[in-house]
């Protein structure tokens, strides 16, 4: 299915982020108790921006016509890529964020 206009690429995209975070949630299903994180704020900002990022590099990368499929693998695959690259950065806080708080970066590097 092609997918015409930026913003249906780009909703193609989010709609690949959104499907990665449920994969997320998906995994912890068995867990017994909710992990700490899922409490923060920060943490739902992030994720936010995690599926919005999915749509943004979907429209920068295809412009505004596309194949749906494509945009959704794009949107899917945005927060990995984003994280691989967190776990090979420099971290030069030791794992502390603003306020002495956990770091963004590592946040993403899980």
């Amino acid at each position: 299915m092609a997918l015409e206009g930026g913003i249906a690429v780009f909703g193609g995209g989010l709609a690949g982020g959104i499907a990665n975070e449920i994969l997320h949630w998906w995994g912890l299903r068995e867990n017994p108790q909710l992990p700490q994180y899922a409490r923060q704020p920060l943490y739902w900002i992030v994720t936010l921006a995690m599926m919005l990022l999915g749509g943004g590099l979907a429209w920068l990368q295809l412009g505004a016509h596309a194949d749906g499929l494509i945009a959704f693998q794009i949107g899917l695959a945005a927060p990995m890529v984003l994280q691989k690259l967190a776990k090979v950065a420099p971290d030069r806080t030791g794992g502390m964020g603003f306020r002495g708080g956990p770091s963004i970066l590592g946040f993403l590097r899980g």
